[in-house]
């Protein structure tokens, strides 16, 4: 390593956000940028944007040439999508002959910029990035030292999820533009931090306001403020003069509260149509997505979702008012669906029991205002996993799956030992509870989700899969752009509000956001983990959709349709988007780009010869040879 920051590794301890202040190590900030430094070489190859070659006949050493005479060298095993494994503890840099470790990853994107075209704006911005996500992996780090898997599991879902990870797609996965230290110690989940909500009084006549059936207002006060709380804010509304027949209390993100509502609707609060009334009610967890929180007292609460301007894996996290109106009544439509149809049987629908939004009174009258300047001041009421639960079971957000345990174990290979089943046993339980439902959803409703590993939670009995719970109904699940027959009692609204895409386009939704940013590293993991050859792993994913197949004949032109087992599939590429698009304001989040077709590894896994799999397959790798 060199420049900088291999200064400030050799010189000792660098500032960073632990518990007290306490410092970030050079040794762990070594391990942390090397492990970013190989998952940006790993998504940028897999991309198409970087092309690593192999150096060894068996394609374990690998260089990655760059512009201007520099180049890294790793050890790294092709996997069954074609992307690479790196091992992070072998990246070496070669500059001008001399090579050293590998250990600045924002240094990294200087060294890859020209082959990459960055532009230096772009450049800069990610480089911020990348440090901010290195800031949090500290203390993730920090706080994950010396857990093992079983310690992790004995943790509730919206504890767990201040010990993960973020997205594994994106190398910048917890780049929250806007935020601080102090804001990362206030509000970020990995810091554990109790949040007391800031409530307004808003105008009803300016709110838009989306309510479940037999659901009051008062109900959603009720259930994020104890009786005590709620005569406290009962005395600051008479206090400022206002009542429930002119004004609809609204709780607010306090980071957005102090940085954005008080400053940009500071006419609002002038003329008496927003109304601050201050700190109330129980505390609430950050989750993975920072704008959900979660009570932290009780079990069975609403979850809230918040407006929160600031921009995280490549959008704004505000909360869009377009969807108030029908949230409620789509999530209802889907829980209805769910509980009626036997192959949604454990399938559960975390509903929007209500959505309100306050439209800014001048960025709203602005053609293609940038959206985030629309999204500022809303909220969505959603039941909570931890309420939906059965006796005797418990659930995991999926994303955690992945997260490793101080011996590297990543989660998944614990929870298959406490099921006792065997690998391929486990996966087809978890299979037919997670790709089954969502694919007949798609294949029977005309409803893609896209269910990436924050959306997703797995539903589990004494380690065993046994059902899933979908949420994000708003901006993350799109409707196909035909009239099928079984959703024709779709509640009024939501085909007009919803996206209408084509087939391929929401077969995508699950090949890619599911399949390919979820399962592809789960595949990795187990095989890293358990030994489990990828072959097998889609071969049980190809086993389990070809038994729900058999068992549904009538939606056999659907399966046509949304054919999932064709030889090869789209490269959607979300990372090239950011760097060549920048950070330039726009009206539209990022749209990803195409890359060339990808194998198809459900279609590599079902034509493997049954018996011959594993002379087909590497010992490591699970690729047959091509």
């Amino acid at each position: 390593m060199s420049g900088p920051a291999s200064a400030a590794v050799s010189a000792g301890p660098l500032p960073g956000p632990l518990p007290g202040g306490a410092p970030v190590t050079g040794p762990l900030w070594l391990d942390l940028n090397r492990a970013l430094i190989a998952k940006t070489i790993a998504e940028l190859a897999f991309e198409e944007a970087l092309a690593p070659e192999p150096v060894n006949p068996a394609g374990t050493q690998w260089l990655l040439r760059l512009e201007g005479g520099i180049a890294y060298r790793f050890a790294a095993e092709r996997r069954i999508w074609g992307n690479l494994a790196i091992d992070p503890a072998s990246l070496v840099r070669i500059a001008d002959s001399v090579v050293s470790p590998a250990g600045d990853a924002a240094g990294f994107l200087v060294d890859a910029s020209g082959t990459l075209g960055i532009a230096p704006a772009t450049l800069c911005a990610y480089a911020g990035e990348v440090l901010s996500t290195l800031a949090a992996d500290a203390r993730i780090a920090a706080l994950s030292h010396g857990m093992t898997g079983p310690d992790l599991l004995a943790l509730s879902d919206r504890i767990l999820q201040a010990y993960l990870d973020g997205h594994p797609k994106a190398p910048a996965s917890k780049g929250r533009i806007g935020w601080g230290l102090s804001d990362f110690e206030a509000y970020a989940p990995e810091f554990r931090p109790e949040i007391r909500l800031f409530w307004v009084a808003a105008d009803r006549t300016t709110c838009r306001l989306g309510l479940e059936p037999g659901l009051a207002e008062a109900d959603l006060v009720a259930d994020a403020l104890d009786e005590p709380e709620r005569a406290r804010l009962e005395a600051a509304c008479r206090a400022a003069g206002i009542g429930p027949a002119t004004h609809l209390l609204l709780p607010v993100h306090p980071w957005q509260w102090d940085n954005r509502i008080v400053l940009h609707f500071a006419g609002e609060i002038a003329a008496g149509r927003l109304v601050p009334l201050g700190r109330f009610g129980r505390p609430y967890l950050p989750q993975q997505s920072l704008r959900t929180l979660a009570c932290a007292e009780a079990a069975g609460r609403l979850d809230v979702k918040l407006a929160l301007t600031i921009l995280n894996t490549s959008a704004w996290r505000g909360v869009p008012g377009k969807y108030m109106a029908v949230g409620p009544a789509f999530s209802s439509w889907l829980a209805d669906k769910a509980a009626g149809d036997p192959e949604l049987a454990g399938t559960v629908i975390l509903r929007e029991r209500a959505g309100a939004f306050y439209p800014h009174p001048v960025y709203e009258r602005i053609a293609d205002a940038p959206y985030q300047y629309r999204e500022m001041l809303g909220v969505i009421w959603r039941e909570g996993i931890a309420g939906r639960l059965g006796p005797g079971r418990s659930a995991m957000m999926m994303g955690a799956l992945l997260k490793a345990d101080a011996a590297g174990r990543p989660l998944v290979g614990s929870l298959i030992d406490r099921s006792g089943l065997d690998p391929e046993a486990w996966l087809e339980r978890l299979f037919d509870h997670v790709a089954v439902p969502l694919y007949h959803f798609l294949c029977r409703y005309g409803v893609g989700f896209i269910a990436h590993g924050q959306n997703v939670t797995l539903i589990l009995e004494d380690g065993v899969p046994c059902g899933v719970a979908l949420k994000d109904f708003q901006g993350d699940a799109d409707l196909i752009d035909q009239d099928f027959p079984e959703a024709d009692d779709l509640p009024e609204g939501v085909r007009e509000t919803l996206l209408r895409r084509p087939a391929a386009h929401l077969l995508q939704h699950l090949q890619t956001g599911h399949f390919a940013s979820l399962l592809r590293f789960l595949s990795d993991a187990l095989l890293r983990g358990e030994g489990l050859p990828e072959i097998a792993f889609y071969g049980a994913l190809a086993r389990s959709l070809r038994r729900y197949q058999a068992r549904q004949p009538a939606l056999a032109e659907r399966f046509r349709l949304f054919e999932l087992f064709a030889p090869r599939v789209p490269r959607v590429c979300i990372n090239r988007v950011r760097l060549s698009l920048g950070y330039g304001d726009s009206n539209l989040r990022p749209v990803p780009r195409l890359g060339t077709d990808l194998v198809n590894p459900l279609h590599r896994a079902e034509t493997s010869a049954p018996g011959k799999a594993g002379a087909n397959i590497g010992s490591k790798t699970g690729l047959r040879a091509s």
